[in-house]
């Protein structure tokens, strides 16, 4: 179904308001939804709205809480999401970056009690708007443990994305964003998936004795675990990310996983950024990147963020599934659907990442 971005953005803000969001909030996470879907990232759109609602229902995200930020020194800071909508606290980490970058040139933010922080690309984007580079490493707070070790089947680690955006100071019409789970998949992709009825490539998930399957639902019963990055071959390369991703991140004091059990989970975030500008002239680096570009394309390759130019038009085309869902949370809600019809089927709302 097609929705002009316009009314899905007025649509997911009255759900967020019935929620129990400010006005406010509720505008700043609607916009960053209908944003991740008109990036072509479904996963972390709309889709997202069910979900939401439910970790409202049970107190893992407070549509009332405000992020706050302290000062550790120099250009660090601590942002604690008090359990807020992550699209809030993400969106300060970043702006206490941005203004101690230009004294410092280097700053960082170590974020605690993030929720859910959103499409990670999104903040790369905004940091690279000012000519940032952009490093975000992130966990779970312990929870959401869906991934096995290298050789394993136990479930030990959260997906953990990392994200990195490198500027292309005006070289491009868009940066370079990575943003990617350190596992074969996201959780949220899985969820997707099984919602509109699909299977999975059987290299991302390794079943309880050892083999190998493409079905989702497994995944969602907690009968397989997510492979790491690399599958079968090469996982230790992913999980060593994820590693990583699980250390930086629990810095700013969020839990490790193995500190506690957790049926929900709350990310916490390393975003580390660095003044393009400190390294040398500003056009001189963008012809580099339109060079860069141009070898790329002459051997077959594309610079990843190429192809999340926004979706033109001002409309969304929504799987049935999410629209189906949306107009169902709407009902409930009591919200107008804005045309949207139910009913949803599929594996609805799930806690996997």
């Amino acid at each position: 179904m097609t929705i002009s971005a316009t009314e899905a953005t007025a649509l997911a803000a009255d759900i967020l308001e019935a929620l129990g969001a400010p006005p406010p909030t509720a505008a700043r996470v609607a916009t960053s939804l209908v944003l991740s879907d008109r990036r072509g990232v479904a996963t972390h759109g709309l889709s997202l709205l069910p979900l939401y609602a439910e970790l409202v229902k049970d107190g893992l995200i407070n549509p009332q809480a405000i992020p706050q930020a302290s000062s550790l020194g120099g250009a660090i800071a601590r942002i604690d999401g008090h359990s807020a909508f992550g699209q809030l606290t993400a969106a300060l980490a970043v702006e206490r970056c941005l203004e101690a970058l230009p004294e410092h040139g280097v700053a960082a933010a170590g974020i605690v009690d993030g929720s859910h922080l959103g499409r990670l690309g999104e903040w790369a984007e905004l940091a690279c708007e000012q000519d940032a580079v952009f490093l975000a490493f992130t966990n779970t707070g312990g929870g959401a443990r869906n991934v096995a070790g290298p050789d394993s089947a136990r479930r030990v680690l959260s997906t953990n994305p990392i994200a990195i955006g490198v500027p292309a100071c005006g070289a491009l019409d868009h940066h370079i964003i990575v943003d990617f789970a350190a596992s074969q998949t996201s959780g949220s992709r899985i969820r997707e998936v099984a919602n509109a009825g699909g299977r999975l490539d059987p290299d991302w998930l390794v079943t309880e004795d050892g083999g190998a399957t493409d079905d989702p639902a497994l995944f969602l019963e907690g009968a397989a675990a997510l492979r790491p990055l690399g599958g079968r071959s090469a996982g230790h390369k992913g999980f060593g990310l994820m590693v990583a991703g699980e250390l930086l991140a629990a810095l700013a004091g969020n839990l490790l996983a193995g500190e506690r059990t957790a049926a929900g989970f709350s990310n916490g975030a390393l975003f580390c950024l660095l003044d393009v500008g400190r390294f040398g002239d500003r056009s001189h680096w963008a012809a580099r990147v339109a060079d860069f570009q141009g070898y790329l394309e002459d051997s077959g390759c594309r610079l990843p963020g190429s192809r999340r130019a926004t979706a033109p038009g001002g409309h969304l085309a929504l799987e049935g599934h999410v629209a189906g869902a949306l107009a169902d949370l709407a009902e409930g809600l009591g919200v107008d659907t804005r045309g949207l019809a139910g009913t949803n089927s599929g594996a609805g709302v799930t806690r996997t990442w």
